[in-house]
């Protein structure tokens, strides 16, 4: 396990969050708290985003293929499909554009950049 420090920002069409902070690297995964939000990244041959909180969001993304997940409130449990228009991994650096449909209705098109430097 790894301390490391983050980058991370999550555009819409509307809005950009940004979030700079400390999380930690464990194997292939790199975990952090956004808000109250624990995010966690699964870095493999399909990427694993999972934000936790009030609801817990899990999408998959692989570039070009449409993929299932899931999202679960205290309202229910919705399904969530994710087409990945854009995925670059290198080192220290993840780009992501996705668009992202929840019960088969379109809600926008995401574009997630993340980088991670070893915390010194």
């Amino acid at each position: 396990m790894s301390k490391i420090n983050i980058e991370a920002v999550l555009k819409t069409k509307n809005s950009v969050h940004k979030f700079k902070g400390k999380g930690i690297k464990r194997n292939n995964q790199i975990i952090y708290n956004d808000k109250n939000i624990q995010t966690k990244i699964t870095l493999d041959n399909v990427i694993i985003i999972e934000r936790n909180s009030d609801y817990n969001l899990k999408i998959k993304l692989k570039e070009g293929i449409k993929q299932k997940g899931l999202y679960i409130t205290k309202y229910g449990t919705l399904n969530v499909e994710t087409k990945t228009l854009k995925l670059i991994q290198k080192n220290n650096e993840l780009e992501i554009t996705y668009k992202l449909k929840i019960n088969e209705s379109y809600i926008d098109t995401f574009t997630y950049n993340l980088k991670f430097t070893l915390d010194t």
